[in-house]
């Protein structure tokens, strides 16, 4: 146990106890709440270049979160992040120190906010702009109830000015309700943050007119890292919020403590496994291309050559292949910021001027713009091309951030079509395709992955108007969306070891489903088994059990699918057997129904 001495107190370092912390930290002095934070920063430097993580957003939060723990009774005032990867100084004062090691590992601790981690994590908070209507329902409650505590909602990280942060900021403001709303400004979403409420932010003076004018009371801490500062702005905050809802605008900044990411454009927002003398990663590089440095250098080529081509993403250049185009065409290539619905709708601005138009999200956050696609774009049939990166398995975020149930959502939407790339070919000649003439909406959905071997070096003309047989076979055929052919190929071979002949098709199109080659290809087969990266209901394999009722074939239909439900956080092959999408799950599947003896 780390001990840190000071005058004549010891100060345990934040290795306490869930059900003892608060008692611990509401004694600290300024001084000892100083020593804790440094201890803090060093600890997670340390920890994070192990196991990576959000450091950068988290080294900014450190004397901010303290002062909230310091100041509030968590076991009656509740905490609401927003975004929760700002939340590891919270998880190691709640008694979590013990989890960090298994930080990005099967079943290890959460990367954000986790209520079945803690009775202290009060919201899952892994996609932003949530928090301050939720905090405004729950305070809203309280003076009805005699609930003396407090509703405390930090703001950080670009959540501030997500569409639903806005609406629930010009509703709160009527709220007699005990509210603080906490504003992390350190100028970042995960780039640079952008627009006019950035602007506002930047100065006290116009940050209070703003705020005041919406009927806010507002207090301002030019230095978020003064703890002595921090604590006074917050206790005079809950001496008033008998008089409306309170704002406190707290500078702080991202990466703070950590010499690397100064010069970082993300300020090291998140990282693998790294050095942090120098930053190099200590995580192994997987060899091969990425579908992001097909879509750079497609999109370069385009707009190089045709000025009436924009890119747009709602803050996620780095996972959209946008990086660099930002800074080469700044007037072709625009971060909205984190505002996912507003892309949308000025993506249908921007195509009603004539532009060719590709609106560029992770696929986990294109749900937060689904009512946007739905209305603005399909009902409009706007020619717009939506490129949705990191389809499927996420990794280690969150159980939100699977890409998992976009080809249920998208498939019923009249006018867009929805095409997979399965490899950099396909992308690029999908996007040579929709450059040169697009009068309809479409997506292209694609895996946050390295490409297949197998699509390295072959210079083959394709005809992606149609499926990809892959191969044939006289049993059995397998229908494949992309991000699992490999699966696919797998149980072709293991299926041909015990005498099954099975072919595979690389089902390019969702939608329209391309029938014709699909028809032709299950009449011949004595079994289809469908493989997709989605849950069951309304999916890839739904569409297919429509079409072979909808034409009566006489196939026996194994559909392979995640069941309706969240998947946890883990890597691909892992979520895989946990969802029965590896050939050993299949291979059982398949014996059950009769279909292999």
């Amino acid at each position: 146990m780390v001990e840190c001495i000071l005058g004549n107190s010891v100060v345990v370092d934040f290795e306490w106890e869930a059900d003892s912390f608060q008692q611990k930290i509401n004694r600290l002095s300024v001084a000892e709440l100083e020593s804790v934070a440094g201890s803090i920063r060093q600890y997670l430097i340390t920890q994070i270049a192990t196991t990576g993580g959000h450091i950068g957003a988290n080294l900014g939060t450190i004397e901010l979160t303290l002062s909230i723990h310091h100041t509030f009774d968590l076991e009656k005032d509740k905490l609401l992040f927003d975004v929760g990867h700002q939340g590891y100084t919270h998880k190691l004062l709640t008694g979590r120190k013990s989890l960090f090691p298994s930080l990005n590992s099967v079943d290890g601790m959460s990367r954000f906010i986790n209520p079945a981690e803690s009775k202290y994590d009060i919201l899952d908070a892994s996609h932003g702009g949530t928090a301050l209507s939720i905090g405004i329902g729950m305070a809203s409650t309280m003076p009805a109830t005699g609930d003396d505590g407090f509703i405390v909602v930090m703001l950080g990280d670009g959540a501030f000015v997500e569409g639903m942060s806005l609406e629930a900021l010009n509703y709160g403001s009527a709220q007699a309700a005990p509210l603080i709303v906490v504003i992390n400004d350190n100028g970042m979403s995960i780039p640079k943050n952008v627009g006019a409420v950035n602007a506002i932010l930047s100065s006290e003076n116009s940050a209070k007119a703003y705020f005041e004018a919406m009927g806010y009371q507002y207090h301002f801490v030019e230095n978020g890292h003064d703890i002595a500062a921090v604590n006074e702005a917050l206790s005079s905050a809950k001496q008033v919020t008998t008089q409306g809802v309170v704002v406190v605008h707290v500078k702080t900044e991202k990466g703070k403590g950590l010499d690397i990411a100064r010069d970082h454009p993300y300020k090291l927002h998140f990282s693998m496994p790294f050095d942090p003398d120098n930053g190099a990663s200590t995580n192994p590089v997987p060899p091969g291309k990425s579908y992001l440095q097909v879509i750079d250098r497609c999109l370069h080529q385009f707009i190089e050559q045709d000025k009436s081509v924009y890119a747009i993403t709602p803050s996620t250049p780095y996972a959209s292949g946008l990086e660099g185009l930002l800074k080469q065409f700044p007037e072709n290539v625009i971060d909205v910021g984190m505002a996912e619905q507003h892309a949308a709708g000025m993506a249908v601005g921007l195509s009603m001027q004539g532009k060719k138009v590709f609106l560029c999200y992770q696929s986990t956050f294109m749900q937060r713009a689904m009512d946007q696609i739905f209305h603005d774009i399909c009902f409009t049939n706007a020619p717009i091309t939506i490129l949705a990166s990191r389809s499927g398995f996420a990794g280690f975020d969150s159980a939100t951030h699977h890409a998992i149930y976009d080809l249920s959502y998208l498939r019923g939407l009249p006018n867009l079509d929805i095409f997979y790339a399965s490899s950099s070919y396909e992308l690029e000649a999908i996007l040579k395709k929709r450059v040169e003439h697009a009068d309809k909406p479409m997506i292209i959905l694609h895996p946050y992955e390295i490409l297949r071997e197998s699509d390295e070096g072959s210079a083959v003309e394709l005809d992606i108007s149609k499926s990809e047989v892959l191969s044939s076979g006289q049993d059995g055929l397998i229908l494949t969306v992309g991000n699992r052919i490999e699966t696919a190929e797998a149980l072709q071979a293991e299926l041909k070891s015990i005498g099954q002949d099975v072919g595979v098709v690389n089902v390019r199109w969702l939608s329209p489903l391309d029938e014709v080659t699909l028809l032709s290809a299950m009449s011949a087969a004595g079994f289809v088994i469908t493989l997709e990266e989605n849950v069951k209901p309304a999916g890839f394999g739904a569409s297919i059990a429509e079409l072979v009722v909808d034409h009566e074939l006489p196939v026996a239909l194994v559909r392979v699918a995640i069941e309706q439900d969240y998947v946890k956080a883990g890597m691909k092959d892992d979520l895989s057997a946990l969802c029965g999408l590896d050939v050993d799950s299949i291979m059982a599947r398949l014996k059950r129904r009769g279909i292999l003896n």
